[in-house]
């Protein structure tokens, strides 16, 4: 091409689908260079030479499919305004139009412009004209700039774009082959089942009608209790999520994992997971282990879960909907960078407007893929958790038409305000919100159905072991006392991170015809830090163990499940107490009563004096007080000293928690923010901060 021809450009298309060819090639080396840089500094650095040249060419060869996809059809539109200029004119313009439309402002400016705010709201709209405006300045000065270069310029851009396509196009088919194996039957796995947990983030276990409930129909997961195993007493480590998914996935009480603060750059040390023991157990009765590659694992994350919080050990793929990721193959180098790059964030995020499921739509498009593989699935669901604001179709069947207060959806700064005192709930309000969470258990319950009926049409549905649990429950705006026993002070509590049963008691249903009786239900007590060891037990998997000496604290309720069959409900020892704690409380309930104390008082020397002083000491009689309204620490008597030295022993054979922090990120402390972690959990907080929040238990 050449761009000072004082000839007429010639007839046709032709000229200016070679200048949009031309400007593509030319935005997409400079765009997919620049994000590639960004990417590589963000998170996954490539490794070696191959894969450097490999990602950066890859990502160049997005940014170029990108441009020729925006700017030929635009080149086919505008030609008839183009037609009576030159070759240069015609390129300097369309070089406008592709840097405008690819330029960044808008996407590197969210954590500063109007965070939070919903991206068709009036504010960010109003933003995004003005960076338009802006980017349209800065792409009229960058195409004069490009255009003063020489012809000889021009063409080894063009020619260096083209070659990172080929490469990138090469270099993406190969790292497509290092995942094609994971999973594939062997003599070591083939017996074995398929694993899917599946985590809904804050439901309510009274919230399924398997579960007594008559306020929300949940058939799915009913279905799977009627063909399972239903756990009635099964309780959380922790009420925030974090900490919570630490003891499901390891088996360990949370100062064990030493995942116990939720907050930005959080870290948990190396410990033995689910899906990393999957890959390196010893198969009961046999000197045999499995390997890396008898199965795959995926995990399908939404909210404030991410990899990076050290959750994700042994899984080789993950997708985070929250942070924009879509499926990430971990023995992938590009598909690693690639979650990094602006191009496939916004594509997730665009993905995420029109498919409300989207986890659940990903976690099935894998599934297909491992069909005829082993394979384990964790799927966390999260529309239970704030913002209550499903889609149209379930909040059509709860919520009351004639309601005419303002409240149309929950989210984290609604609660705030309420908290603060800035509004004063009705009766009707609280009904709205309470309404708008049961659509979301609805909503739950027909994405747990999607993937139910995605094993079954892919026929694996008897071979696959599926556990649906909560990492913690919620509170809806019960009244509960604030203050120390006598204060009849009561506020309303919202969401979690409290010590209440509505927190602390979470489902558990278990469903697979091989392994498992149908319609068996569990009354005894069961921690979440027992999941792991019982998977184990099903599987015939030894436990996890580091010089001999057995890591897990949970223990396996299979003889639970299976004593009356097989007569061998002497072999297990009841669990006579379950533990759970936060940043502030620390709580022992055994089947009738239930203490709350300070995490201080535990740390301080005096700690028998300040125990019997009763200050912020909480007991109740769970048989007679259900609703935990009336505290009983006086006439606790026996029990009460009982549950404190029970404790006490807890606590002292508890390690200090370890936890690596690594430098703050503005989104995430922004995302965390928005979910209603304001400031994080941190049980590191200093004693006067601690001493300031007791009253509303970290919430």
């Amino acid at each position: 091409m050449v761009y000072d021809d004082p000839q007429p450009p010639p007839p046709g298309f032709t000229a200016t689908l070679l200048a949009a060819l031309a400007a593509a090639l030319t935005v997409g080396l400079f765009f997919g260079l620049a994000d590639a840089l960004v990417a590589d500094v963000r998170n996954w650095p490539p490794t070696g030479m191959v894969g450097y040249l490999g990602c950066y060419a890859a990502a160049v060869m997005s940014y170029c499919a990108l441009g020729a996809a925006l700017l030929l059809p635009a080149g086919l539109v505008l030609h008839p305004f183009l037609a009576r200029h030159g070759s240069r004119v015609r390129l300097r313009r369309l070089l406008v139009l592709g840097i405008t439309m690819m330029a960044e402002i808008y996407w590197w400016t969210r954590p500063y412009v109007f965070y939070g705010h919903s991206s068709v709201s009036p504010e960010r709209l109003g933003a995004a004209l003005v960076q338009g405006l802006v980017a349209w300045g800065l792409a009229l000065v960058a195409a004069r700039l490009l255009l003063r270069l020489p012809t000889n310029a021009h063409r080894a851009i063009r020619l260096l774009a083209l070659a990172c396509v080929v490469g990138g196009l090469f270099f993406v088919r190969s790292e497509a082959a290092l995942v094609e194996n994971r999973g594939a039957l062997n003599d070591r796995n083939r017996d074995l089942p398929n694993v899917m947990l599946v985590i809904v983030d804050a439901l309510r276990a009274d919230h399924l009608a398997c579960y007594g409930s008559e306020r929300v129909a949940t058939p799915n997961i009913d279905a799977l209790a009627e063909r399972g195993v239903l756990l009635e007493n099964c309780f959380a480590q922790a009420p925030y999520t974090w900490t919570s998914f630490g003891s499901i996935l390891t088996g360990k009480y949370p100062r064990k994992h030493g995942l116990v603060a939720q907050k930005p750059g959080a870290q948990m040390e190396p410990n033995v997971t689910l899906p990393y023991h999957l890959k390196t157990a010893q198969l009961k009765g046999t000197d045999e282990r499995l390997r890396d590659i008898d199965y795959a694992a995926g995990t399908f994350m939404t909210g404030a879960l991410s990899h990076g919080s050290g959750l994700a050990r042994g899984f080789d793929a993950y997708s985070e909907a929250m942070m924009g990721h879509d499926l990430v193959q971990m023995d992938s180098q590009w598909s690693r960078f690639r979650s990094e790059l602006l191009l496939w964030l916004f594509k997730n995020k665009l993905q995420q407007r029109v498919d409300s499921s989207l986890v659940v739509t990903t976690a099935r498009g894998w599934l297909r893929e491992h069909r005829d593989r082993r394979w384990m699935a964790m799927v966390h669901l999260y529309s239970t958790h704030t913002p209550y604001d499903p889609p149209g179709e379930f909040k059509d069947d709860y919520l009351d038409p004639t309601y005419a207060g303002p409240i149309e959806s929950f989210y984290a700064e609604h609660r705030y305000a309420l908290e603060e005192g800035k509004y004063e709930p009705t009766d009707a309000d609280v009904e709205r919100i309470r309404d708008l969470y049961a659509a979301g258990t609805a909503q739950a319950d027909a994405m747990i159905g999607e993937l139910v009926a995605e094993l079954d049409d892919l026929g694996v549905l008897e071979d696959t072991l599926i556990l649906v649990t909560s990492d913690h429950g919620e509170d809806l705006g019960e009244w509960r006392p604030i203050g120390a026993e006598g204060d009849s002070t009561d506020t309303r509590y919202w969401e979690h991170n409290h010590m209440w049963g509505t927190n602390l008691r979470v489902p558990m249903v278990m469903a697979n015809t091989r392994l498992l009786p149908h319609g068996k239900r569990i009354t005894e007590l069961v921690e979440t830090i027992d999941f792991l060891p019982t998977i184990c037990d099903l599987l015939g998997l030894e436990l996890p163990t580091e010089d001999g000496v057995m890591e897990v604290d949970g223990q396996s309720f299979l003889p639970l499940i299976l004593g009356v069959e097989r007569g061998e409900t002497d072999d297990y020892v009841a669990k006579r107490y379950t533990y759970c704690e936060n940043n502030f409380f620390i709580s022992i309930q055994d089947v009738r009563h239930k203490l709350i104390v300070p995490r201080l008082l535990l740390l301080d020397e005096d700690a028998e004096a300040l125990f019997a002083s009763k200050e912020w000491v909480r007991l109740y009689d769970l048989e007679r007080d259900p609703e935990e309204s009336v505290n009983i620490f006086s006439k606790g008597g026996a029990e009460l000293r009982r549950l404190w030295e029970a404790l006490r022993e807890y606590d002292s054979s508890m390690p200090e928690p370890k936890y690596r922090m690594t430098e703050r990120d503005r989104e995430q402390v922004q995302m965390l923010k928005n979910l209603g972690y304001a400031g994080g959990i941190d049980p590191g907080a200093n004693a006067e901060d601690s001493r300031k929040s007791e009253e509303d238990e970290g919430n």
